[in-house]
């Protein structure tokens, strides 16, 4: 299979990248007033094995937290909000129902992978992560374990401010005949995140860095006219097998 060739493109359709601010996604799902009463750790934010984490810290707000709306007050139907200190995010944007079939391209590949960012920062954001579990393969373990102790973080009371995700094109679309898979080498793009516990504590990650540190590669298969994420090596391989510096 040829190779569709572009030069640090973004994976995503058009010239911008799907950033923090419009890629959200979401639900109808509007925060209710609940009182949390168990304690956790909250999840780490490297899931994806390229994510650097320039400050990390934890502080505590009370011994007990109440989630409320984000804003301090409920939003109107249709006015998103992003989370914050009072409560997650309100009117994301619901992403598409279900995987679309497109075309063994690369430009089908970046069609898909912007339904996935949606569908993966729209659960980000509300917990509710039906709509990115079926472009993933079991074999995409460390996103899907990292997408999961977001979704347990929700249920126990919790929530995430920021968090999302952009991912942009650094190679060609490859194909590995041995695999039967495609790869392209890919840059994750993340500002901050900040996990709010049930018993009010924070866990705080940012990202200052987007030098190599922040290439991996994700892999892909394509079937009956679906694309599905298949799995992704990790930087540390990638600079050991001397594909990048």
């Amino acid at each position: 299979m040829g190779s569709d060739i572009i030069n640090r493109r973004t994976l995503l359709t058009g010239t911008a990248l799907l950033g923090l601010g419009g890629l959200l996604t979401a639900c109808g799902q509007q925060a209710a007033n609940e009182a949390a009463t168990t304690a956790t750790a909250a999840p780490s934010e490297t899931a994806t094995g390229v994510a650097s984490e320039a400050a990390s810290e934890s502080v505590t707000l009370s011994s007990v937290i109440t989630r409320g709306y984000s804003g301090g007050s409920k939003a109107p139907n249709g006015e998103y909000r992003e989370a914050d200190e009072y409560g997650m995010a309100q009117n994301v944007p619901l992403p598409k129902a279900k995987p679309q079939q497109y075309p063994e391209t690369f430009a089908g590949l970046r069609e898909m992978m912007t339904d996935w960012v949606r569908a993966r920062n729209y659960g980000i954001q509300t917990g509710d992560m039906q709509y990115v579990w079926p472009y993933m393969l079991d074999t995409y373990e460390k996103d899907i374990k990292f997408l999961k102790d977001i979704e347990g973080l929700y249920q126990r009371g919790g929530w995430v401010i920021a968090g999302t995700s952009d991912f942009q094109a650094e190679s060609t679309l490859n194909y590995d005949d041995k695999a039967k898979e495609y790869w392209v080498l890919t840059r994750r793009l993340w500002t901050y995140a900040i996990y709010v516990n049930p018993d009010g504590s924070r866990t705080e990650h940012s990202n200052t860095k987007h030098d190599n540190n922040e290439i991996f590669m994700m892999r892909y298969r394509y079937k009956d006219g679906y694309w599905y994420l298949s799995g992704y090596v990790s930087n540390k391989q990638l600079r050991e097998q001397g594909i990048i510096q």
